[in-house]
């Protein structure tokens, strides 16, 4: 369906253009009729280069007007069906192009003319293997055409896809900006670090440190189509230490992720707004915290990665637009389609995020 309403579009450029040439031939041979009578020519070689001037102009006119027509209605049953009823629309268009031809030489002719049906009987052949001819030529541009509109249309499809995964990453950066900006974190991050900075030094400096990367990430998300997991998770780390500082033993978390498994490649901040969720709702409210844990393994060809803490839970009618979850679900869509899934449920007590990729992906 979607690519006929792609192509309807082109219908009427097409229509046009094929009219056009119709146009041009037949008021080829009117003009070359009119000019052959003007001159009186009659030698044998202009006499004979006027009959097929006429013949190729009427010939090319009915073809161009009729054969387009025809293999597109004729298109969805395939290239025999085509040609099997083709190739007597052909003798059809010959026969009335020759009758046609031959009345316009006759009277051009005038008395010295040969009769019609000799006449018919000699071009009938000779007009069959110039119609054949056309319709071979058209056929041939109009596959050429067809396939550089089918090439240009996927290239076209294909920047759309690009920008608007593009778009989906810098509204995913925007909100990771966002989330990280917040006076409350950046306050509270920054007041462990000062708190750090007299009783654990290198703590401090590696808190600064995680921030540093964790914003440069969240910087640099918008124009990262994918990133290997590996990477992520190191992102992940990061902000779960800044959280742990800030949040002490409230936070508990582990990260169990097989080595095999980093290779693969995620979209960027993907797994880190899984985690995100499950501090800022189900950890940081709660007075005495709780636990996070990422894991990740490989089922067949897909890629499957979890977040579960162990917070009252929520459901996916809780989503709302512009929260980080139905972000990253349409992040998904635009770069996967249906390939990947977001799915939220229970296990043991608490809620687990389930996000299910490609293990590999052509666009990668």
């Amino acid at each position: 369906m979607e690519q006929d309403v792609c192509r309807r579009p082109g219908l009427p450029r097409e229509r046009a253009y094929w009219a056009r040439v119709a146009v041009v031939c037949v008021t080829t041979a009117v003009v070359l009729t009119a000019l052959f009578a003007a001159a009186g020519q009659t030698t044998s070689i202009a006499v004979t280069l006027r009959h097929a001037l006429i013949q190729s102009a009427i010939m090319a006119g009915l073809a161009a007007t009729t054969i387009p027509v025809l293999r597109r209605r004729l298109e969805p049953y395939g290239a025999t069906a085509q040609w099997v009823v083709t190739f007597p629309v052909v003798i059809v268009l010959s026969a009335v192009g020759s009758a046609v031809g031959c009345s316009l030489i006759t009277y051009v002719d005038g008395p010295a003319r040969e009769p019609f049906w000799p006449s018919f009987r000699t071009t009938l052949p000779i007009n069959t293997v110039i119609t054949l001819t056309i319709c071979t030529l058209m056929t041939l541009y109009e596959s050429q055409r067809r396939r550089l509109a089918a090439a240009t249309l996927e290239l076209r499809t294909r920047e759309l896809e690009r920008e608007r995964d593009r778009k989906m990453a810098l509204q995913a950066q925007l909100a990771s900006l966002e989330s990280r900006l917040q006076p409350h974190f950046l306050f509270n991050t920054l007041n462990a670090i000062s708190a750090l900075i007299q009783d654990d030094p290198d703590q401090a400096e590696r808190t600064v440190e995680r921030l540093a990367a964790l914003l440069r990430f969240s910087l640099d998300a918008a124009e990262r189509g994918l990133v290997p997991l590996a990477h992520e998770l190191k992102i992940v780390t990061d902000y779960l230490e800044i959280e742990h500082t800030r949040l002490g033993e409230r936070l508990a978390w582990s990260v169990e992720v097989p080595s095999e498994v980093t290779g693969h490649e995620v979209p960027p901040l993907a797994v880190e707004t899984l985690v995100e969720n499950s501090v800022k709702h189900a950890i940081a409210p709660r007075p005495g915290g709780g636990r996070v844990r990422v894991e990740g393994h490989l089922t067949g060809d897909r890629l499957v990665l979890s977040v579960w803490d162990d917070g009252p839970g929520f459901t996916d009618a809780a989503l709302t637009p512009g929260h980080g979850l139905d972000s990253l679900r349409q992040r998904l869509a635009a770069r996967f389609g249906d390939a990947a899934a977001l799915t939220i449920g229970r296990r043991d007590g608490g809620t687990l995020v389930t996000l299910s990729l490609p293990a590999s992906w052509p666009g990668r």
